[in-house]
């Protein structure tokens, strides 16, 4: 691996430079560095890892509210979500997506949501 592809990777990461200048001057050491370099970039992971769900978590709310948008606009009406007689959305919206989605084909996933 080319430090620039290491730098490149660190970087989209979001390490700090002075961080990444770190981890190549490890790299630069030799042998006796292979154990911090490993425990280094183990904790990247566990950081991206965490960024990832918290990036998913968002996605995936996001996609309920498209959701939400698109069948209102197909009932010509946010009505359709609200508990009747009142505009006041129902207390289970988010689980009717949910099963919705679960029954879903991922395949077919797009058009639940997609106008």
């Amino acid at each position: 691996m080319t430090f620039l592809k290491v730098i490149n990777c660190l970087k989209k990461s979001g390490v700090p430079v002075k961080d990444i200048g770190g981890f190549i001057n490890l790299c630069m050491q030799g042998d006796q560095t292979l154990a911090e370099r490993y425990d280094y970039l183990d904790q990247e992971e566990t950081v991206i890892e965490a960024k990832v769900a918290e990036l998913q978590e968002q996605l995936d709310f996001l996609r309920f509210k498209k959701w939400y948008y698109k069948t209102s606009l197909q009932a010509g009406t946010e009505a359709v979500h609200f508990t009747e007689g009142t505009n006041v959305v129902q207390p289970d919206i988010h689980e009717q997506y949910l099963k919705l989605k679960q029954q879903t084909p991922p395949d077919q996933f797009r058009q639940l949501i997609d106008l």
